[in-house]
């Protein structure tokens, strides 16, 4: 079964958690500027947006042209499962548009595996495709296995001492051990504060108990995984509109929303609403979708 995924989503309780204490004092050191803000999916290859918003008789090779035309962002989840070489980033970058981020998801080598973890030799090959992405490089994401709890602190760190601060990273926790009363634990929260490393927040249906309002970065990267355009996924992402705004103002500097849908087949229709509820309440100036002719009618 897919991570927190329920058969039915009508009893869940979805209030976002008040702000972790810790964020605004930290956040208070970025107060300058506007916010940018980008909203992504977790893949191009999807056949089934062709004549909504990739027009009729798009090639395959092609998805991430008009992919990129109409999201400023990605969760890069091919990087996950091999780390990408030069020829093919340069054939990625060469599609995109200028003001395009990659987010790459930490190959699963690493982020999966405790040798892994410890292997300087495939963290350099990793650094190196990230820094292949140049311009185009947001942050990455290492999404740890559910098992991976707290009892492995002492492998985390290590870790994280071996990441340049040059490279923008945001960390995913899934096991309980990690948090405490809707945020992290204050005390690693302190301790990423200090790299401005970040924390992904992820809002999904059956696990409520991961989703937490800790901020470590001057960026949040906020997973979303909605329900098939269940009525909760409008009002979801209406708050989250309101509480990213009231970040912003309070100093956030970058905003990473990735809109997941069952197999992602409506996520161009979650992606419109939230770019819109993003541009309505927090001034986002996202560009809408570029829905095809055949969609509209």
């Amino acid at each position: 079964m897919e991570f927190g995924k329920l058969s039915s989503v009508d009893n869940v309780n979805w209030e976002i958690p008040s702000d972790d204490p810790a964020m605004r004092p930290f956040l208070e050191n970025f107060k300058e500027g506007l916010t940018h803000y980008y909203v992504g999916t977790p893949a191009w290859g999807h056949k089934e947006w062709i004549g909504k918003i990739y027009p009729a008789k798009t090639k395959t090779a092609d998805f991430l042209l008009h992919y990129s035309r109409n999201f400023n962002t990605i969760e890069l989840n091919t990087s996950h499962y091999r780390i990408p070489t030069s020829q093919q980033t340069e054939k990625w970058i060469s599609q995109v548009t200028e003001t395009f981020l990659f987010c790459p998801k930490l190959f699963q080598g690493i982020s999966h595996s405790e040798q892994g973890m410890l292997d300087k030799k495939l963290l350099a090959e990793w650094f190196g495709f990230l820094k292949n992405l140049g311009r185009h490089r947001g942050p990455c994401f290492a999404q740890f296995p559910p098992h991976f709890d707290y009892s492995k602190k002492s492998l985390l760190f290590y870790f994280l001492q071996q990441w340049p601060d040059d490279l923008e990273l945001a960390l995913e926790f899934r096991h309980p051990s990690w948090f405490e009363n809707g945020r992290i634990l204050p005390a690693l929260t302190k301790y990423l504060q200090t790299r401005n490393i970040g924390l992904v927040i992820t809002d999904v249906a059956g696990r409520r108990d991961v989703l937490h309002t800790s901020i470590s970065a001057p960026f949040t990267l906020l997973r979303f995984i909605g329900n098939d355009l269940h009525p909760s996924d409008r009002t979801r992402s209406a708050d989250w509109a309101q509480r990213l705004n009231s970040w912003s103002r309070a100093g956030l500097q970058k905003v990473f929303f990735m809109v997941h849908e069952p197999d992602d087949v409506l996520a161009p229709e979650m992606a419109q609403i939230v770019i819109q509820q993003l541009n309505e309440e927090a001034d986002a100036q996202l560009n809408p979708l570029q829905w095809c002719a055949a969609a509209l009618s």
